[in-house]
């Protein structure tokens, strides 16, 4: 059904355009998109209903309905730990600290081997629902404010504050002792079953009487693989 919907939202061309203009102002009041509130904020195109005047958000399963409010309410309860009022500057740091310790173990425990000298960072994985509530949170514009704690924090990890991946290039993680990996984020299926259904229906091919189209089965065949991967 999740396929089915995100597919004919893709068949109009405009589908998935915001229908706000994206804002003008500095980087540090812009909210950074994900999926999550990306699909909340889309509109139904034409080729899925003619209501109108909803987003895709609510034409999908139940189940995957469940897991954005989760995202969400994670992310929002995280947020508040880390950007709660007259809260301390040493207090933050020690927050910020804790955020950025858990996305270690998350990734750790679903980073793929990699080279010895590379950083959690920069190892391929599949990304986790927690480490994706985790990274959002610290990105967040409510957590970006608080400059100086940052800059802290990066300066205690001997690392410069110009980005996530160099506040994790310096990890205090390296392995952890359960080896099960983490629930795939949901985001992450979600743009990777995009990225399927963004093919053609149909691949030309030579014939000795001229070109005749062909049905994709391998389309469908991806799509029906990482649904069952995950």
């Amino acid at each position: 059904m999740t396929s089915d919907v995100l597919e004919a939202q893709t068949a109009d061309r405009t589908g998935w355009l915001l229908p706000r203009d994206l804002p003008t102002s500095n980087d540090d009041s812009i909210e950074i998109q994900t999926m999550y509130s990306h699909i909340q904020e889309v509109e139904i195109s034409s080729t899925v209903s003619e209501l109108g005047q909803d987003v895709v958000y609510r034409l999908l399963p139940p189940g995957v309905r469940s897991c954005i409010r989760a995202y969400s309410i994670l992310r929002k309860w995280l947020i508040s730990k880390i950007a709660a009022p007259k809260l301390g500057l040493r207090t933050r740091q020690h927050r910020m600290e804790i955020l950025l310790h858990a996305v270690e173990v998350a990734r750790s425990r679903s980073t793929d081997s990699g080279p010895l000298n590379s950083s959690l960072a920069e190892r391929p994985s599949v990304r986790s629902f927690v480490e994706a509530a985790l990274t959002s949170a610290i990105v967040s514009i409510e957590s970006r404010i608080y400059h100086r704690a940052w800059q802290n924090v990066a300066a205690g990890r001997g690392q410069y504050c110009d980005g996530l991946t160099s506040l994790l290039a310096s990890s205090c993680v390296q392995s952890t002792k359960s080896k099960f990996p983490l629930a795939i984020d949901m985001s992450w299926f979600l743009e990777r079953l995009m990225e399927v259904l963004c093919n053609p229906d149909f691949m030309e091919s030579s014939s000795p009487e001229g070109q005749v189209n062909l049905i994709n089965f391998e389309k469908r065949k991806c799509v029906f693989l990482l649904m069952c991967w995950c």
